[in-house]
């Protein structure tokens, strides 16, 4: 089945980002606005909201993805936050082993990296899949640097393509928590028969 139809459910506390940038960032905006009604405590952070889902967006669209969820959670300490992609990449070639040989990818992309670890997990719609997950030290936005995150990577073999579901957050010293809601997220990935209408394919 094609890796480029496929349904996800996110907590209904997130948002669904659009990420065309012809009309992103005033949907964001509508968003932010809607979400406050329903919830006035966030007023007071809703600029803040509004920067940080546009930034997810935009780095979404940046990167290709086909897919883009994220929250923006306001606490003592600020806004925790934290987004979801959804891309579609080309399988490895020439191999008698799928998933061997992505797992072995896998591995050699993040296995190296301290904080990092690489497993294979089994998704209850799609079956096995190899992961990189951890905190993970990667490129700032706007090339400012470099920022420690915390990130799960799941990559989904489908009819030689692979889909690769990403979730990540900024908000390190909740890194236990967030990798269980991050896997509890991942686990609803599903790839659909784009012929069946279902709610929430992609």
């Amino acid at each position: 089945m094609p890796a480029d139809h496929f349904a996800i459910t996110v907590p209904r506390s997130w948002f669904e980002l659009p990420v065309d940038p012809d009309r992103r960032d005033d949907r964001i905006s509508a968003l932010v606005q809607e979400r406050i009604a329903e919830h006035r405590e966030l007023w007071d952070h809703r600029t803040e909201i509004v920067r940080v889902l546009r930034r997810f967006a935009r780095s979404a669209w940046d990167s290709g993805a086909r897919y883009c969820a994220a929250f923006a959670e306001p606490s003592e300490d600020g806004v925790v936050s934290g987004a979801l992609t959804v891309s579609v990449l080309p399988a490895p070639e020439d191999t008698d082993d799928p998933l061997g040989t992505l797992t072995d990818h896998v591995a050699a992309l993040g296995g190296g990296e301290d904080g990092m670890h690489v497993d294979v997990h089994e998704l209850p719609r799609v079956g096995r899949a190899p992961r990189t997950w951890g905190v993970s030290t990667v490129q700032a936005p706007d090339d400012r640097g470099t920022l420690d995150v915390v990130l799960m990577q799941t990559f989904v073999p489908a009819d030689g393509q692979v889909a690769l579901v990403s979730v990540s957050s900024p908000a390190t010293d909740l890194a236990e928590p967030l990798l269980e809601l991050f896997e509890t997220v991942t686990d609803t990935f599903e790839l659909v028969d784009s012929s069946a209408p279902v709610d929430g394919v992609r």
